[in-house]
């Protein structure tokens, strides 16, 4: 940068708080320009022209006009906003071209990701020999390494980042790529991105994902879903860290990777009765997108894992399926307590990225899906709903309970059907008591009323769990004593009632 270029800064700065209502002289924004230098006024900057001829305009140069800025004038900008107002149009994003301060033979600046804990600490081994003990600013991944300091509350978007040293090492995570985490983790992602392109720093980050070889093209869909000018693949995502702790090129950052597809066309279906399979076939020739809800009273750890599982082989012409990663537990084994067609599916970390790697059939987990997330695949993907319920209309409430209250009406247009197939051991046998709802002509008022929508819901059931319950014990099939061991333990409120009206008419007919 030379003086005539921090004369023309200043006019834009000049212009720049003009906007917001703090008129300033020429001399006033000249003085104020010199802060990119790190210089106190412009009589410094005509006495120094060695400190301008190295300035750039950065992360670095820029958090020093917004601390003057603060200061004199109390306006409040980021390093970041700044970077874009004074950048030439259409060059919003400006990459630092320098060497780094910090190792400036080292590895360029960027973002650089790894599984392997092992690696990051290989990394920080490397990092301090290389530059004879330089500080390290790091989450958890690198919370023992002697010369870390902690990122604190703010993490990659506290504003002091922007003033030490450019190829400075930051470590990050570790970031968990699953449904819950995905949001947080983009936007952490992105920060990242933003600190390597303004401020020239290097950032390590540790990865926890379901699908180590679908790592780069989530991490490229997270920062796209908070940045979408960065295109297919923010510039700033660089490569990966080595086991021995080099951070190396990955060129290019995305590259195809083929879908797994796994058949569930020979299923089991004795999940689900032959009346309930008959019903949804029919129904998934009107509509094979949206939310197919399957539901049961058996509690389990997966609700209605195994409904879900006889429903597949119905929709193997909809598209490849996945597990979604509704989260990260302590207990990863119990992710795998489910039936063995979908032990064999593949999971993938989020609704987005097995959206991205073309999958079209998604089992997903209400509790830790945000439905705003969802709708926007909804006329594209089918997603499986599991429950724990003996009413449809109960099945409902629980699909939206959790993250989907104000979708109501959204979710409801895109309803394939609700099934609950709860079953009833018998000595050789399972009998099934099923309710099933399948949205017809008539449709419930919009504007979310809820409980207009689960009246609605229970009026219109194509089979009804009453209708079902008096069979089988009019046939003899099940017992009070059966259908109260199985059932009356669960969620099913209205079991007893049933039953006590069913006795009344039995004793009225004898």
């Amino acid at each position: 940068m030379d003086v005539p270029q921090l004369k023309l800064l200043a006019g834009l700065v000049r212009g720049l708080l003009e906007q917001h209502n703090v008129p300033i002289g020429h001399s006033q924004s000249l003085d104020l320009i010199a802060a990119l230098p790190g210089l106190r006024n412009w009589p410094e900057v005509n006495a120094f022209p060695d400190r301008v001829a190295t300035c750039e305009l950065n992360g670095g140069s820029t958090s020093r006009l917004a601390h003057r800025l603060r200061s004199k004038h109390n306006l409040e900008f980021t390093a970041q906003e700044l970077v874009a107002a004074l950048s030439p149009p259409g060059s919003v994003r400006q990459a630092r071209a320098s060497a780094p301060q910090i190792w400036p033979t080292g590895p360029a600046a960027g973002v650089y990701f790894t599984t392997s804990q092992e690696a990051i600490n290989a990394l920080l081994r490397k990092y301090e020999d290389a530059t004879d003990g330089e500080l390290v600013y790091a989450e958890s991944a690198a919370s023992d390494w002697d010369g870390a300091i902690d990122l604190g509350e703010y993490g990659l978007s506290s504003k002091g980042l922007a003033r030490v040293p450019s190829g400075t090492l930051l470590v990050v995570g570790p970031l968990r790529l699953d449904q819950e985490s995905w949001e947080d983790s983009a936007d952490k992602l992105h920060w990242a991105c933003l600190r390597a392109e303004l401020d020239g720093h290097r950032v390590a980050v540790l990865i926890e994902t379901p699908q180590p070889e679908l790592m780069f093209k989530d991490i490229a869909l997270a920062v796209q879903s908070v940045d979408p000018e960065s295109g297919d693949c923010d510039p700033a995502l660089a490569g990966i860290v080595t086991e021995d702790g080099e951070l190396a090129r990955r060129t290019p950052f995305v590259q195809a990777v083929a879908a797994q597809v796994v058949s569930t066309a020979g299923a089991p279906t004795d999940a689900l009765p032959p009346r309930v399979l008959e019903l949804l076939a029919l129904r998934l020739k009107q509509r094979s997108t949206g939310f197919l809800v399957l539901s049961s009273c058996v509690w389990e750890e997966h609700w209605g894992i195994d409904q879900v599982a006889a429903a597949l082989p119905l929709t193997e012409a909809v598209g490849p399926v996945a597990r979604i990663k509704a989260r990260s537990r302590g207990t990863p084994a119990k992710d795998m307590m489910v039936p063995d067609v979908v032990k064999g599916l593949p999971v993938l970390s989020s609704v987005d990225s097995a959206y991205a790697h073309g999958y079209r059939r998604m089992l997903i987990d209400s509790a830790y899906t945000d439905f705003r997330d969802v709708l926007k695949y909804a006329d594209d993907v089918l997603f499986f709903v599991g429950g724990h319920s003996l009413e449809a209309e109960e099945a409902l409430l629980e699909t939206v309970r959790f993250r989907g209250f104000s979708e109501l009406d959204e979710v409801y247009e895109r309803l394939v059907a609700c099934v609950t197939a709860s079953p009833i051991s018998l000595t050789e046998a399972t009998a099934h008591v099923c309710d099933m709802f399948v949205p017809g002509v008539k449709v419930p008022p919009k504007g979310g009323d809820f409980d207009g929508v689960m009246k609605h819901v229970r009026k219109h059931r194509a089979i009804r769990w009453e209708d079902e319950l008096n069979q089988l014990l009019q046939e003899g099939t099940v017992t009070p004593e059966l259908v109260r061991a199985s059932l009356l333990p669960r969620r099913a409120k209205s079991v007893d009632a049933a039953l006590t009206k069913w006795a009344k008419r039995k004793r009225a007919a004898a």
